[in-house]
């Protein structure tokens, strides 16, 4: 609105056209007036150029997928994803409904589709912003200077809240009208928080990461209940933890089982990362970033089009190094590197890409359990070698197609293809069951090879009868998962004091004993969302899920059916209820200790919960009730690492509340809490306990005017409760607060951001399943950025 505002502030008489002329008849003026006239045809024709462009990116057709939600909504997301502005205000569309809107068009027709029927038309103002009139003035008001207060403008955006989301139906709808619980991190949020990693970013939607294996990724439980499984752009993935966040622009935590969801129905929910995608408008950045243990980051960002042919493109790269770790071994160093091409036309949309991936890694330094308490040793020495490390490399192709076949029916594919090598070598520390020293330590190291297909493929359509509007989707989903396990041939033992460690010599990977299992799963879907007047929606889905998992010394094959049904109810304009029952199913691919396979886990989840948005459309509110229940779940069995334990039955019930968007002007805040208690039935409880009560908020404050406009202050706390653990003997991880701050400060194309994590240098521990390697986290770290747009 402030821009608006200010292309009309220099000469701003109610008719512009009309002033036109008079600039121009003028053949003598005076030396004294020639000036502001000469500015002011300065300013018209810049402002004419901007009208152009404006118009131009009008009429770039592009493709749609908005279903059936509140006009207000509609529009916003026709502003979102054209680039294009669209003015209105919300009292005149107050009360009104839209779409669905599915196909390729331009802007300018996508927006009427949107009013057709509503008793509002679509006019333009002198800068090319599409705006929304009563159908009686097909001109835009004169007075456009000076907006009302409840004046709403699309636009792309850089704020904390999200209003739509494809994450859950692979087809963009509005945030209210899901009937699940779902946490989504902006391309704001992450932006301004800049989290070092996937690890640290989903904290600020209710994920614990924890680590099972100190020479593989660390797993997240959610409500509970872990996976190490989440998909980008809708589809599997295994880069998640080394892919760099800066590729990301957005990451999406579906709560719970959610039989829409590609080749997932985990019990506690999903995570689904979006990458940075091709689009029309250009943007171009690079960043450099230097921090502590001489860590130093570029970042470079490129896309736009590429001519007038509908061709555009997107190249991500980043390359990130350090000279050491807290703990004192070597840095890290990671290269990655994203390549994307698109096309549309007025009814198809294409991308293809590719992904790589090199990262060597530390070892995360770590304390272990002892008389149901954390020893603390100091971590500024390795209790191993210096080098000992975790090495990866990965390639990923994808594409993805989507055409419209009528205005209410269209297709879309998605395919990708992965190869992920992790190879670590390192020293495992064997603490005595006393503390006492010396203590016996292995040296050794893994290689796993893992090459994942998957396709996805839907048919989306809509079919009105009278007052009911069916939003239908028809989906077959391939995906084939191989994994490679190569066991160390050689180990070598050592003795080590950690109260006082002292270096041991460098550990090789020798290549010993190799097994290979292959999970194959065809999933067929069907889901149906249907509106009942603009008030009700109730959906349904149901998917079939047949498997062949071939492991070493068995076989697995089944058929896994998975209901899902859900209910909303509009409150009114900004509030809505929603409710659903969903099941669940996941593939145990683990052995027990005894050599026998582990039943299939199977879940269910019946959650409640109330969502609200402010006037303004940029605040949103959810809170949700929860119990999920759910049988042989599978755990790491710590007493014979590579073994499995199995959980006959574990329940998770809870209370969540998360708050996003903009409180004031110029004040962004992102918040999540939670209240969860889990039972496990199994004698001794060998496993990770969720924490029962824990929070993350991350807020920033802009200045908005004057000498300091563009500079600010960001502020985030991150706290949880103690964790019960049990490994042998019951132990506990303390629960911790860490404080974050940061300083930036923004001016046109420049941007600098000065970040501090855990500022006071709290010891923490992250979450495990081993008494014997609890990660200690960072201490205080500090990064600059300097990054600039052009």
């Amino acid at each position: 609105m402030r821009g608006l505002a200010s292309a009309f502030q220099p000469c701003s008489p109610p008719g512009l056209r009309r002033t036109m002329p008079a600039f121009f008849s003028t053949t003598t003026t005076s030396a004294r007036s020639s000036a502001p006239r000469r500015t002011c045809l300065a300013l018209l024709i810049a402002l004419s150029a901007t009208r152009q462009a404006h118009a131009l990116a009008d009429e770039i057709p592009r493709l749609f997928h908005i279903e059936r939600a509140p006009l207000e909504h509609v529009l916003l997301e026709i502003a979102r994803v054209s680039g294009q502005h669209v003015s209105f205000a919300s009292g005149v569309v107050k009360a009104r409904w839209a779409g669905p809107i599915d196909g390729t068009m331009s802007a300018r027709e996508a927006a009427r589709r949107a009013l057709q029927g509503s008793g509002l038309a679509l006019a333009s103002l002198p800068d090319g912003t599409l705006t929304v009139v009563a159908s009686d003035t097909a001109d835009p008001p004169p007075n456009v200077g000076t907006l009302a207060a409840t004046e709403v403008h699309g636009a792309p955006g850089n704020g904390f809240a999200v209003f739509s989301t494809d994450a859950i139906t692979r087809v963009e709808m509005a945030v209210s009208n899901v009937p699940h619980a779902v946490n989504t991190l902006s391309s704001g949020l992450l932006a301004s928080r800049q989290p070092p990693s996937l690890s640290e970013a989903v904290i600020q939607a209710g994920v614990v990461p924890v680590v099972v294996d100190p020479a593989a990724p660390p797993q997240y439980a959610i409500r509970g209940f872990m996976t190490d499984t989440i998909s980008v752009d809708g589809l599997p993935d295994r880069l998640a933890s080394m892919r760099p966040i800066e590729a990301l622009d957005e990451i999406a935590v579906t709560k719970g089982p959610n039989a829409d969801v590609a080749g997932v129905t985990m019990a506690g929910g999903t995570i689904n990362a979006s990458l940075k995608a091709p689009g029309a408008a250009p943007g171009r950045s690079i960043a450099v970033e230097a921090g502590s243990h001489a860590g130093r980051k570029v970042i470079a960002d490129l896309g736009g089009a590429i001519g007038t042919n509908g061709l555009i493109y997107r190249v991500v790269g980043v390359q990130d190094t350090s000279a050491n770790s807290d703990a004192g071994h070597t840095g890290h160093r990671a290269s990655y590197g994203h390549a994307a091409l698109g096309w549309s036309d007025a009814s198809t949309e294409v991308a293809i890409g590719m992904e790589s991936l090199a990262s060597r890694q530390p070892v995360q330094p770590s304390t272990f359990a002892l008389n149901g308490g954390l020893v603390r040793l100091a971590s500024e020495s390795p209790l191993g070698n210096a080098d000992d490390n975790v090495q990866g490399r990965a390639e990923r192709f994808y594409y993805s197609l989507s055409h419209s076949l009528t205005d209410d029916w269209a297709v879309h594919s998605r395919g990708s293809y992965e190869n992920l090598r992790l190879q670590s070598a390192q020293w495992h520390l064997v603490p005595t069951a006393d503390g006492s020293t010396p203590m016996p330590t292995v040296g050794m190291g893994y290689r796993s090879d893992n090459r994942v297909w998957a396709l996805s493929n839907d048919l989306t359509g809509t079919v009105r009868q009278g007052p009911l509007t069916h939003s239908l989707a028809l989906g077959w989903d391939e995906i084939q998962d191989r994994l490679d396990f190569h066991y160390p041939g050689d180990i070598v033992m050592a003795q080590q004091n950690p109260y006082v460690p002292t270096p041991l010599p460098s550990v090789d990977f020798v290549p010993g004993l190799s097994l290979s299992q292959t999970v194959r799963q065809s999933v067929f879907r069907l889901r149906d969302r249907i509106a009942i007047g603009e008030r009700w929606e109730v959906s349904g889905s149901i998917r079939a899920n047949d498997y062949i998992a071939k492991l070493p010394h068995a076989k697995l094959r089944g058929l896994a059916w998975t209901p899902a049904f859900g209910v909303v109810y509009k409150l009114d304009a900004r509030t809505s209820w929603f409710a659903n029952y969903s099941h669940g199913f996941q593939i145990n691919t683990g052995y027990f200790y005894n050599g026998a396979t582990m039943q299939p886990e199977r879940s269910q989840q019946l959650e409640t919960g109330l969502r609200w948005e402010d006037r303004q459309r940029k605040l949103t509110a959810q809170v949700a009730l929860y119990r999920i229940d759910a049988n042989h779940v599978g755990v790491a069995d710590t007493s014979h690492p590579g073994y499995y334990t199995e959980i006959m039955e574990q329940s998770s019930d809870g209370i969540e509340l998360s708050l996003q968007g903009s409180i004031a002007r110029g004040w962004e805040t992102s918040l999540w809490l939670t209240a969860a208690h889990v039972k496990r039935k199994l004698p001794g409880d060998p496993s990770f306990t969720a924490p029962g009560l824990g929070g993350a908020m991350w807020t920033t404050y802009t200045v908005q005017g004057g000498a300091l406009a563009g500079a600010g202050a960001g502020l985030g706390v991150t706290a949880q409760r103690w964790i019960p653990c049990y490994d042998g003997a019951p132990f506990r991880v303390p629960g911790f607060v860490q404080v974050d701050g940061s300083l930036f400060w923004r001016h046109k194309q420049w941007r600098i951001d000065l970040i501090a994590r855990n500022l006071f240098n709290v010891r923490a521990y992250g979450n495990t399943v081993s008494s014997s390697f609890v990660p200690i986290l960072p201490g205080r770290t500090l990064t600059l950025r300097l990054a600039r747009n052009f």
